[in-house]
């Protein structure tokens, strides 16, 4: 099983109050600083029955390269060409590296052990909007996944074994802002929710297999959004209040919405200007930049935190 992190949640345990060192013998050994990639977007670690520990990583120099987790070793690298902008990445079937790349409109499988491209699929895009990655969890390799893309105003169900779109469902609708895509575990339903406006949720459930539309619901939240939005679990989004003072849990279970709030300053001791979340591919965590601080938070089943 792939777990998703990003390199942000390797920076705050970097950075976090317990400090640690090494001995002057164990550098080199103990520690690895790999120099031939860039400087790392996202990551992704995947470990392998054999007990191969490997990270899959893109960089800010629009690579991808898999790597020894142990050692730093380069397994095998692409470097993609400037007008093909990495989005996303993840794992797939336990052997697939799958890329999103050019604003949500190519989709790529690579062959986990050495990189070879397996299948390319170019997807429809309708407007510019926020490209989003949806690889089940519990994706299996005995049968044909499907790896959902939402992307240009469009969700898009792609094969997993030959990269070919299934169905394509247009969500391209006036001021509609899509935060995230999910699939409950053993469920057949596909959550589609974001804003269509500054102030009200829309939580869309689409039939996996055809896409055809099965609900749709709203919920206004009367202090507003400042729109940005972070997915931390398969039913839950935390979201900026309009005055970025409060975290807001968005819960969208069962298609129904509830929230819950949590002002800042239960978290914080000083007084605060800017606050803005940052993405950790941890389930059930995420991060907020509090001014010059990072706080990492774990979200409850009821939307409250807890503080790491």
């Amino acid at each position: 099983m792939a777990v998703r992190a990003s390199l942000l949640f390797l920076l705050l345990l970097s950075s976090s109050l317990l400090a640690a060192g090494l001995y002057e013998d164990q550098v080199g050994l103990a520690d690895w600083h790999q120099k031939y990639i860039g400087k790392t977007k996202q990551a992704v670690f995947h470990t392998q029955k054999a007990g191969r520990k490997r990270v899959v990583v893109s960089t800010e120099e629009n690579a991808i390269a898999s790597l020894d987790l142990r050692t730093g070793d380069i397994y095998w690298r692409h470097v993609l060409g400037k007008n093909d902008p990495i989005d996303q990445i993840d794992v797939a079937l336990g052997k697939y590296v799958v890329t999103l790349s050019s604003e949500g409109s190519v989709l790529r499988a690579w062959n986990l052990p050495d990189g070879q491209m397996i299948w390319e699929s170019s997807l429809r895009v309708l407007k510019a909007s926020k490209s989003l990655l949806y690889v089940p969890a519990n994706i299996g390799v005995e049968k044909d996944n499907i790896i959902h893309v939402y992307s240009g105003g469009c969700l898009h169900a792609i094969s997993s074994m030959d990269g070919e779109v299934v169905w394509t469902k247009e969500f391209a609708s006036e001021g509609l802002n899509i935060q995230g895509v999910s699939q409950p575990l053993g469920g057949g339903i596909i959550y589609i929710v974001g804003f269509t406006s500054t102030a009200h949720v829309v939580v869309y459930q689409v039939n996996g297999k055809t896409g055809e539309l099965l609900n749709q619901n709203s919920l206004a939240y009367p202090s507003g959004f400042s729109g940005e939005a972070l997915q931390v679990s398969s039913d839950m989004l935390v979201a900026l209040d309009a005055a970025r003072s409060t975290l807001v849990t968005i819960n969208f279970q069962g298609g129904d919405i509830s929230f819950h709030q949590t002002p800042i300053s239960n978290l914080v001791q000083e007084s605060f200007v800017m606050t803005s979340l940052l993405p950790v591919k941890v389930n059930g965590m995420f991060a907020a930049k509090v001014d010059s601080t990072v706080l990492l938070a774990r979200v409850k089943r009821h939307g409250c935190f807890r503080d790491n």
